[in-house]
């Protein structure tokens, strides 16, 4: 399939100067890599690789609000060799196949023998790297011990759970699914154990035969998961999408609606309408576009009727999607809903993702003039900085 499942993400359409306390070395070819790790290796440091491009906002927010924070300098110039590249040019292109780069700004990991460690993907405030890189600094200990253990035959179930979980938390997926698929193999009981409720959260659907007994009880399941509860159902909702799709299977996603979303309504981390949200990623990433329009359409003549919040949840999810292939026809239909929402309620957001489509559209003084109206009604200052920056964007990209 040409389009990658995701939730939500927005393409910032601005950039930031960039400055940084963290001590990095750029790299622009293998041997300069090479050099980078031997340093580390000769400093029994760990090796930090920061991948990024030069269209990308997310990527420049980092260099000016992350890596010029004094506690994520502070520890990551104790504890790492940091080096960066730009993953467009030529050397960058083939690190980026090499580590399988799934997008922009992303970190990897390596310890002083060049083992892979561990990788993070997407913006990273300071507050939430520095914990991090900790977590993975220490559990990289952890990890050996239990490798070594489980090579022998001598790791038990206990220390099982606890070896996937803490290779998951590291970022190293891919080894964390062999090792679960080894886990789930040897369950014989029925009945899930706490133990097997952590392992199996992250790697199920709810087509798998462990989902009756997973969800028949909310408040055990909410108890075993504990603070990964969220994340374990954001990991089973993308699962099922993915199945849902690759087999066309729209009573799956009926079931996503009306057996998984109970689960975490109410979740301070829900927003929107969680039920409508799997109709609309499915008739998206299976390329139903008619039938997405028709769905919102339908919606919206029906049971949310004059629901402009709704309405704007719906068209900016289907946005923000579709910002890397902007499609047509969903952007003249965008075009259309956020002037719908526009019309019942004058927002800023309504008015900021209408001159967005567009934009996109190549209509840009009807673009500008949106963004215009966004700027009179902005009150916070990321909404003053947010416009004030596309303005200047709008502006100068003639």
């Amino acid at each position: 399939m040409k389009k990658r499942y995701l939730i939500a993400w927005i393409v910032v359409l601005f950039t930031f100067v960039a400055s940084g306390q963290v001590r990095f070395t750029e790299v622009t070819n293998l041997d300069e890599m090479e050099a980078a790790r031997k340093k580390a290796s000769d400093q029994q440091l760990m090796l930090f690789v920061d991948v990024y491009a030069t269209w990308c906002g997310p990527c420049k927010v980092m260099d000016r609000e992350v890596y010029t924070d004094p506690a994520v300098a502070d520890y990551m110039n104790a504890n790492f060799v940091s080096v960066r590249m730009d993953g467009e040019t030529d050397y960058g292109r083939l690190y980026a196949e090499e580590q399988q780069l799934e997008g922009y700004p992303s970190m990897f990991i390596f310890s002083r023998d060049g083992d892979a460690v561990s990788r993070i993907i997407g913006f990273t405030p300071a507050l939430e790297l520095v914990p991090s890189l900790k977590v993975t600094v220490e559990n990289y200990k952890v990890v050996r011990m239990y490798q070594t253990k489980f090579e022998r035959g001598t790791l038990e179930n206990g220390e099982f759970e606890k070896y996937i979980t803490v290779v998951r938390e590291m970022g190293r997926q891919d080894e964390a699914e062999k090792l679960a698929s080894e886990y789930i193999s040897r369950i014989t009981d029925s009945k899930l154990s706490d133990s097997d409720l952590r392992v199996v959260a992250f790697y199920m659907d709810l087509e798998d035969s462990w989902w009756p007994d997973f969800s028949s009880n909310t408040d055990r399941l909410r108890r075993a998961l504990g603070e990964d509860y969220m994340e374990a159902m954001e990991k089973i909702y993308n699962n099922s999408l993915v199945r849902a799709v690759d087999e066309d299977n729209i009573q799956l996603i009926s079931r996503m609606s009306n057996e998984l979303v109970p689960l975490v309504e109410g979740d301070a981390t829900s927003s929107w309408d969680l039920r409508t949200l799997p109709f609309i990623q499915y008739y998206y990433y299976t390329d139903q576009v008619d039938e997405l329009i028709s769905y919102v359409d339908r919606r919206m003549a029906s049971d949310r009727k004059g629901d402009h919040r709704w309405l704007y949840g719906a068209a900016s999810q289907i946005t923000d999607m579709d910002q890397q292939y902007l499609t047509k026809e969903l952007l003249n239909k965008g075009v259309e809903w956020f002037q719908a929402c526009i019309d019942m309620d004058p927002q800023f957001d309504y008015f900021f993702y209408h001159g967005m489509v567009l934009f996109f559209l190549q209509k840009r003084e009807e673009a500008k003039a949106s963004f215009l109206s966004a700027e009179t009604l902005a009150s916070t200052d990321e909404q003053h900085t947010m416009i004030a920056q596309v303005l200047e964007f709008v502006n100068t990209d003639q």
